[in-house]
């Protein structure tokens, strides 16, 4: 039973990072404020998580624990703060390097999965991580030269009015991973509530939160703009958070760590067919990387077992 349900929630999660890659094509397409965005992203996946919940039974009384619903709430404000501080980075610095300190998440929750739980923190998973960082930094092709202009205190490179930004904009990131990593371990924290009702009071935090800096002068003018944002709010919100929550509670930490970042992947792929940006070869060994260190950590290989195949071979 445990290993069908590691199963199915490594499905559930590959699924919901593979849909997490294509928030930012609709994000734009929206062209919404980021307060905007987010506020309806809120809204509608709360009718629509509101809707499902109701019919499938799972608005219910012993669910409103003071210790389960003080952690639900808790993780709403981490995770809407989440998407602020993320979506703020990129007004900032550059874009891959935004991404890159982003997902410095996995990272930060396999740290605190080995502080807080269990979880064991093994040389081969460590190895397999730093894989998929080395993949990742592929993909994004991060530009050396724009971290050392992003720290450089040399004034032919920056100037005194950009090193301010470019420092918050990397502490926005930054503080989004840490959100994130919170959001998760709060998640698996209250595996005895089903994820659907989790994620629909985190998103009624959300709207609570958003209200005040929402822009209703600015609403989408085009059908286009709000089947957009009703993607979002449906499929990208509701859909997605049911089955990612889900998989929470059913994964130890570390694979939950390894399998987000085909996230990244997906976005790679996204803005290749969606705005026609190629995939260069050393994108594509970035992809290669990443999957193999999630096959890795999925089916458990490890240093040693391979060292041991190939003096047997």
């Amino acid at each position: 039973m445990k290993q069908s349900n590691s199963t199915i929630g490594s499905i559930e999660l590959t699924l919901a990072m593979i849909l997490s890659g294509t928030i930012g094509y609709f994000v734009i397409s929206s062209e919404q404020s980021v307060w905007n965005v987010i506020f309806f992203r809120c809204v509608i996946g709360a009718v629509f998580l509101g809707g499902y919940a109701y019919y499938a039974g799972l608005i219910r009384r012993e669910f409103f624990q003071q210790n389960a619903i003080l952690l639900i709430l808790l993780g709403g404000i981490t995770l809407v703060a989440n998407w602020i501080f993320l979506f703020a980075s990129f007004d900032y610095i550059p874009f891959s390097i935004a991404t890159v300190a982003y997902h410095m998440q996995p990272l930060f929750l396999v740290l605190a999965g080995t502080l807080f739980t269990k979880d064991k923190l093994s040389g081969s998973l460590l190895f397999w991580l730093a894989l998929a960082f080395t993949g990742l930094f592929l993909i994004v092709e991060l530009d050396l030269s724009e971290i050392r202009t992003l720290f450089s205190t040399d004034s032919n490179l920056v100037s005194q009015d950009s090193e301010p930004s470019a420092l918050i904009g990397l502490l926005l990131a930054l503080g989004a991973a840490l959100l994130y990593t919170v959001t998760t371990l709060i998640t698996k924290k209250v595996s005895q509530i089903p994820s659907t009702f989790v994620a629909l009071v985190q998103v009624i935090v959300g709207i609570i939160m958003l209200l005040p800096f929402v822009d209703f002068k600015s609403l989408p003018t085009q059908t286009s703009q709000w089947i957009d944002l009703l993607i979002l709010g449906a499929v990208l919100t509701s859909f997605m958070y049911i089955i990612m929550y889900d998989s929470f509670q059913k994964l130890p930490t570390n694979l939950i760590a390894l399998l987000s970042f085909i996230y990244p992947v997906t976005a790679l792929f996204v803005d290749y067919f969606a705005f026609s940006n190629t995939i260069s070869g050393l994108q594509g060994v970035g992809v290669l990387l990443v999957l193999l260190a999630v096959c890795a950590v999925k089916f458990n290989w490890s240093l040693l077992s391979i060292k041991a195949y190939k003096e047997k071979a």
